[in-house]
């Protein structure tokens, strides 16, 4: 999620990458950021109308998060397991436990932690954290990629499709979101592996005209499931899904031909700190405000969701720029060799005449 971790899985190499899909994942990342500013505000009845649609849009950010890290693996799953276990998953795991520990410890300090803040922290394997579950779900992924790499595409794209249409539908639940969620979201991961070329080679050529059909398509469709019909229909929520990809892949090419909006594309660069800490201001915000009897003026909540999502934001980018250069083992892992350093060291062992 890092500019480094994306660069890293870029086919072109680590020295290459593409605006749109940055401008995309910042798209996403603020999108993220906001659910979170909503259902948190929501507790203390601030949210206002937002929270009407917080829950809807569950079919657009994360569809198009996973979509475009999927772009991001094909050059990493063709790689050997153990590089993948150490360039890829170790680092997410790492990063996983490191912020699932200190957001426990940090939410059961504030006033009215939640009553099982403590014994969460013990569960984060089994139970992955809601802010912090895409890392351990980008981890599995990875794994699940890797190990079905050589079976045909249509039989895994297919297999993850139907997965996602059961558990997006309610036919199948394991109990817990998170875990919900990871198989409801599988699919479009894996249809972006297996067809990443493709879709990089085609979205760059997307103009106004089928950014703004695909968006026009996207609300129509989920407005007459939620309102009129329902999107519990199975494959409906799949469909969203796609629509949501296109329209959010579409405006992640338009974002980038502005000058003007590239402080988009920048957060798209910085998705780990952001999604790693913008929990803190949002929790420690709703914890501070509950019991509170406020009398907000009108239309407060209509103001107070996109600023601390703007709060949020600008704390991770903050802390970010603190700690970059200046303490590792944060937002990476200390441990863990770059893949580009370990083929050096393999290199140079490898006498010149051999080469």
């Amino acid at each position: 999620m890092t500019s480094a971790l994306a660069a890293a899985t870029s086919p072109e190499g680590p020295n290459v990458r593409e605006g749109w899909i940055d401008s995309a994942r910042g798209l996403a990342i603020i999108l993220v950021v906001l659910f979170h500013a909503v259902i948190n505000l929501d507790l203390v009845g601030l949210a206002g109308p937002w929270s009407r649609l917080a829950h809807p849009l569950d079919t657009f950010r994360m569809p198009l998060f996973f979509f475009l890290s999927g772009l991001l693996a094909p050059s990493l799953l063709a790689r050997p397991l153990r590089e993948v276990l150490r360039t890829r998953c170790l680092n997410l795991i790492y990063l996983y436990v490191l912020w699932c520990l200190l957001l426990g410890i940090f939410r059961a300090l504030l006033p009215h932690p939640p009553p099982d803040a403590f014994a969460s922290i013990a569960r984060i394997l089994v139970e992955p954290n809601v802010y912090l579950w895409f890392l351990y779900t980008l981890c599995l992924f990875t794994l699940v990629g890797w190990l079905t790499r050589r079976l045909p595409a249509w039989l895994v794209v297919g297999t993850a499709l139907l997965c996602s249409a059961v558990f997006a539908a309610g036919l199948v639940s394991t109990g817990d979101v998170p875990w919900d969620k990871t198989f409801r979201y599988w699919f479009f991961f894996v249809l972006a592996s297996r067809t990443a070329p493709t879709v990089r080679s085609l979205v760059p050529r997307m103009r106004p005209v089928h950014v703004v059909g695909a968006g026009v398509a996207y609300v129509l469709t989920l407005g007459f499931f939620l309102y009129i019909a329902d999107d519990r229909i199975l494959f409906v929520r799949p469909m969203l899904g796609l629509l949501a990809v296109a329209a959010g892949c579409g405006l992640g090419v338009l974002i980038a031909r502005v000058p003007a909006l590239g402080f988009v594309r920048h957060l798209g660069t910085r998705t780990l700190p952001i999604y790693v800490v913008h929990a803190f201001p949002i929790t420690a915000a709703a914890a501070l405000l509950t019991g509170r009897a406020i009398d907000w003026p009108p239309g407060t909540g209509l103001i107070a969701v996109p600023l601390l999502t703007l709060v949020a934001i600008l704390f991770a980018m903050g802390l970010d720029r603190f700690v970059s250069g200046r303490v590792h083992g944060i937002f990476d892992a200390p441990l863990v060799e770059p893949a580009s350093a370990s083929k050096r060291a393999r290199d140079q062992r490898i006498p010149l005449a051999r080469r």
